[in-house]
């Protein structure tokens, strides 16, 4: 078993889908002692049987291991367990196109594609088989392909419906080093990267290296609570241009045809929520759809996101303390042109449905007699896709070294400075791949 220590070669802050990359091609070699820390449980291995159910599940996404935010915001959603976002997402496993990683400074497609590789190989990705797409999902697609639009049944991390994510895939194979150890239920307060020293609420250790991996939102938690940040001791834009897709959502009420056979298709297949993601020809709208039982009822619903937007958000403290919730604003539609692009969406979307007519009995919401203008305004959300806060050329260096601090880094989505027109898990995957060859 590892061994439990006070000073590592590497730290690793945060297990989510990138910190379970670091932590484990840090660990390959066995002469480098690596420390990786999650606020949140450890279920263990795959193999021990101790993962809750929910955080097993492909086919919808899991609520119960959520971190505490200082209001009602579901935009805010993340997860606190080990794994993090990856062991509760919907498993789409998307890439962004090429102009979206050539925009970044230092980096390329042709740079970040064997990454992008190595990750959909890692997670097993798979496309869905033909007859396991459901019939609410096959029309859908249809309807959207009638109106022009591209994509289809997108590939997912998933093995049958069991949720295969960074954790089985990146961490499982590599806990049995005796040069790794994963401290659970230990939450990071700051950091003091001249010292090397990693503190937190129950104590403190020292790392010749620090690797930011906390996400979006924790990673500037993090540098802001040490001191690294807009007008603090170490001046940089931390938390600064929060990046998020945005989206409003539909919901319509189901045919008895619809009902009939979704019953049929169950009676062999599994009901996955989300299968397909359609997108304009520019990729900057997407429309994804999902279906599922509740109460005892069909539910059907879609998602229209903007997936270029221009307006930007920002995360700050609330207080000092490490576990008070963090200041989250998402800035949604502060900038018109988003607001434009979704009321576009929502006229796509309609489209869409208007072909769906032995599918789709009427519209729940927003409703055909709805004010589109408020609807859009009271209903925005993200796409649980934060970017940005401690982005390349910003913040960090293209090498995710924290500008002026030599021994800190971050390799998380918060590096990306500009948002891929794609479910950002597989790129987050991507990002902490590269980055970690140079550590």
């Amino acid at each position: 078993m590892p061994t439990r220590s006070s000073r590592y070669d590497v730290a690793v802050l945060g297990s989510g889908a990138a910190g379970c990359v670091l932590a484990a091609r840090l660990s390959e070699d066995p002469d480098r002692r690596v420390c990786l820390v999650e606020a949140g449980p450890d279920y263990g291995q795959y193999d021990e049987g101790r993962w809750p159910d929910d955080l097993l599940d492909a086919r919808g996404v899991a609520l119960s291991h959520a971190w505490a935010t200082d209001r009602e915001d579901r935009s805010q959603l993340r997860a606190r367990v080990v794994g993090g976002c990856s062991a509760h997402n919907a498993c789409v496993a998307l890439r962004g196109i090429p102009a979206d990683y050539d925009e970044w400074p230092g980096w390329s497609c042709a740079q970040i594609e064997p990454y992008l590789k190595r990750a959909e190989e890692m997670l097993e990705v798979r496309e869905f088989a033909d007859e396991e797409i459901s019939p609410w999902h096959r029309a859908f697609i249809d309807a959207g392909h009638a109106v022009g639009l591209g994509g289809g049944a997108h590939p997912v991390n998933a093995r049958g419906a069991l949720r295969w994510h960074a954790a089985f895939a990146y961490l499982d194979p590599a806990r049995g080093r005796p040069n790794l150890t994963i401290r659970s239920e230990t939450l990071v307060d700051r950091v003091e990267p001249d010292a090397g020293r990693v503190v937190t609420t129950d104590g403190s250790f020292e790392a010749d290296v620090i690797v930011l991996a906390a996400g979006a939102y924790g990673s500037p938690g993090i540098l802001l609570r040490s001191g690294i940040g807009p007008g603090l001791e170490h001046d940089l834009p931390v938390g600064q241009d929060l990046i998020d897709h945005v989206g409003v959502g539909f919901s319509w009420e189901p045919t008895e045809r619809l009902l009939a056979e979704t019953h049929a298709f169950e009676e062999a297949h599994e009901l996955f929520g989300p299968q397909e993601s359609l997108w304009t020809e520019d990729r900057k709208t997407f429309v994804f759809a999902w279906n599922e039982w509740a109460e005892g009822e069909l539910s059907i619903t879609g998602v229209v996101f903007a997936m270029k937007p221009h307006s930007r958000g920002q995360v700050r403290l609330n207080g000092p303390e490490a576990d008070t919730p963090l200041r989250i604003d998402h800035g949604f539609l502060r900038d018109e042109r988003d607001r434009e692009r979704l009321l576009q969406g929502v006229t796509l979307v309609r489209k869409i449905v208007s072909g769906m007519g032995e599918y789709v009995e009427s519209e729940l919401r927003p409703s055909t007699e709805a004010d589109l203008d408020a609807f859009v305004d009271n209903e925005v959300r993200g796409f649980f896709h934060p970017v940005g806060t401690c982005g390349i050329g910003r913040v960090v260096e293209p090498d995710g070294r924290v500008r002026g601090l030599d021994r800190l880094y971050v390799a998380d989505a918060s590096a990306m400075p500009t948002i891929p027109r794609a479910n950002t898990h597989l790129s987050t995957i991507a990002v902490a791949e590269r980055i970690v060859e140079g550590l």
